[in-house]
């Protein structure tokens, strides 16, 4: 099944003009993006690192920060649909966005069973940090190329 032709209607959705148009769209709608991106990081971090013994290092930093979590990857998901909204066709053809995609699904699917299993894992705690570190240079890469 191709998404092409989603991507298409995208171009010409009047329900995102908003974004795809204005002066101020597209930039207000990837702060947002970026503060959730901050967020999600600060996350990630602060439970991954306290487990491999730097920083906070107590047991239940990670499920103090799962609402923190949750609520900046959900704030991520919606403002990243909002951008692709705004230029679907880049997207569509873009190899760093399409990886970014696939390394999104696979760090959120870890996110939300190996690392919420394997709380005090050292493996899962590098994995966590490299996949999630994958997914913001991927998406870094959506800007340079």
């Amino acid at each position: 099944m191709s998404l092409l032709p989603i991507f298409q209607w995208l171009v010409h959705a009047p329900e995102f003009a908003w974004v795809r148009d204005s002066k101020w769209g597209f930039a207000v709608v990837e702060m947002v993006h970026l503060l959730a991106l901050a967020a999600l990081g600060g996350a990630v971090l602060l439970a991954d690192l306290g487990v491999l013994g730097v920083g906070l290092r107590r047991r239940d930093v990670g499920r103090d920060l799962s609402p923190l979590f949750v609520w900046s990857l959900t704030v991520m998901v919606i403002s990243g649909a909002l951008l692709i909204a705004a230029e679907p066709m880049k997207c569509y053809y873009h190899p760093a966005f399409r990886l970014k995609m696939v390394l999104l699904a696979i760090a959120v699917l870890f996110a939300f069973t190996v690392r919420r299993r394997a709380i005090e894992s050292k493996v899962a705690a590098v994995s966590s940090l490299s996949l999630w570190l994958s997914v913001g240079l991927a998406g870094r890469a959506i800007g340079f190329f």
